[in-house]
């Protein structure tokens, strides 16, 4: 067993985001004596007795600095008590603890999952012993330290379930122009203008004040379409009756590689349309039902009345297959079990 310092920007089950970690949280800890974490942030979670969360204060919006102050006091408290450190989606962690790790030498893995590598990813890519990402074409960055983990989905929760339909097509996703929300709303009215009257839900929130205005944007856009409802955020726990609910899930970004959400998706046998062709290999004879070229608005509706003609056959078939690539390739148990290897080493 290992006792494991964890750096994340918030612990909060209640989340839309990031709420998921906290899944990753306790298959950690059924893999460590102890487990730390520091946080910038905390909410509601409950998590295993042998988890130990410091929050540094930002949901009381404490100062900066004393914000920083708490950071060193506690990451060299736990540097003394733990083996390894894991840092998730923030390499300005990684250059945070270095002065201190210097003397430690405690080994730090990673978690990165942007394609574009900033400038302190790459600093912090020199300094860390390993970097997962859920596959290489999430992280465009050549390097022997890079290893591919899949997505961390938790397939418990994210499983086939009684479905009550309340929606036709799903999407969620944050509110922001990089997530191409107005592909998705120009297929509706393509479909719109054959007759075709999809009942969409649209799942997430701003998370910027610019992403305020595109929101605006997209509503305005939508006002004549009527069969397209905004839902606001979800927390991560309740996703998977909203998943359930609806017979096709949508993401309108390409590039890179597996997402997320589609994943999720995946995982409770929803049909996921997606701009990416990182699933052609997997999805065999649905393949190309699935595939579009991202902003091709047009290319996405014919997708949508296509998934959405699939007979009982095609749809059971699909599950099965979705389903076996979540557990088997994208896992949190593969995620956890990765860390604690690596760490071991």
């Amino acid at each position: 067993m290992i006792r494991l310092l964890i750096i994340t920007q918030k612990v909060d089950e209640s989340d839309d985001v990031l709420g998921f970690f906290c899944y990753w949280i306790r298959e950690l800890a059924k893999r460590a004596d102890k487990v730390f974490v520091i946080c910038l942030s905390k909410g509601e979670s409950s998590l295993p007795k042998n988890v130990h969360v410091i929050s540094l204060g930002k949901e009381k919006n404490f100062p900066k600095v004393f914000q920083a102050i708490l950071f060193y006091y506690y990451a060299f408290k736990f540097l003394i008590r733990t083996d390894g450190v894991f840092v998730h989606m923030a390499p300005e962690y990684v250059k945070a603890i270095h002065p201190i790790n210097f003397f430690f030498r405690r080994p730090i893995v990673m978690w990165y999952a942007h394609i574009k590598v900033s400038p302190v990813a790459k600093w912090a890519i020199d300094r860390v012993n390993y970097i997962l990402t859920p596959s290489k074409e999430s992280f465009e960055f050549n390097s022997d330290k890079v290893v591919a983990t899949g997505h961390g989905i938790n397939t418990e929760i994210f499983k086939p379930i009684e479905r009550k339909f309340v929606g036709d097509v799903l999407t969620i996703s944050r509110i922001s122009k990089v997530k191409r929300i107005e592909t998705l709303i120009e297929s509706v009215r393509i479909l719109a203008g054959r007759g075709t009257h999809p009942t969409v839900n649209i799942y997430g929130k701003p998370a910027r004040p610019e992403d305020d205005e595109y929101l605006s944007e997209l509503k305005e856009s939508a006002e004549n379409l009527p069969n397209i409802h905004w839902q606001g955020g979800v927390p991560n726990k309740d996703a998977p009756e909203v998943y359930a609910n609806h017979k096709i899930f949508v993401r309108m970004q390409g590039g890179g590689g597996f997402g997320k959400t589609e994943l999720e998706a995946m995982s409770m046998g929803v049909p996921s349309i997606v701009p990416t062709s990182v699933y052609q290999r997997h999805l065999g004879k649905f393949a190309n039902d699935l595939f579009f070229n991202e902003d091709d608005s047009e290319a996405l509706a014919n997708r949508i009345e296509k998934v959405l003609s699939w007979g009982k056959e095609d749809k059971d078939e699909y599950s099965k297959m979705a389903r076996r690539l979540v557990v088997e390739k994208h896992n949190v148990e593969n995620v956890a079990d990765t860390v604690i290897r690596l760490l071991k080493q």
